[in-house]
């Protein structure tokens, strides 16, 4: 990317306004909200089974749906109030809606996966899977999550 967009330059294609992006804001957003949340959400299968009542299913199912709902709303809100707030135009801001949704959905399943998965039946093959998943979340989110350039 260049430092000025094209719709910024006058006639003599000489840049009206300088614009930049705040890339470590940018980074800490991403690495917080995109980064440890999900880990903890993901994570909260096995912290149930390990630190929650002994076979009790129904407990299971309902904290973690209550957890994920909650996760849903929270990551929902700040994902569109930072999509709102950014400098990016209309479309791209439809596009950054349509891939947050989109990985919201990708967490949802990956989190039933988790689920459904025993805790001592998590096999290598299941790691490897996790970590393309949660590299393709990672690298959507850092789409969805970009600022814009400021004037």
């Amino acid at each position: 990317m260049s430092k000025h967009d094209d719709w910024c330059l006058n006639a003599n294609r000489q840049p009206e306004r300088h614009q930049s992006v705040d890339y470590s804001k940018w980074i800490l957003h991403l690495l917080t909200w995109d980064g440890l949340v999900p880990v903890m959400m993901l994570s909260l299968p096995f912290l149930i089974r390990r630190f929650g009542p002994a076979n009790n299913d129904r407990f299971l199912v309902m904290s973690i749906v209550a957890a994920l709902i909650a996760g849903i709303l929270l990551r929902f809100s700040y994902g569109m109030r930072h999509i709102r707030a950014n400098y990016c135009r209309s479309g791209v801001k439809r596009l950054q809606q349509a891939g947050l949704l989109a990985m919201i959905a990708v967490l949802v399943l990956v989190e039933t996966l988790l689920c459904l998965i025993p805790g001592a039946g998590f096999k290598g093959a299941d790691l490897m899977f996790f970590s393309v998943v949660g590299l393709f979340y990672l690298l959507v989110m850092s789409c969805v999550l970009y600022p814009g350039r400021r004037e």
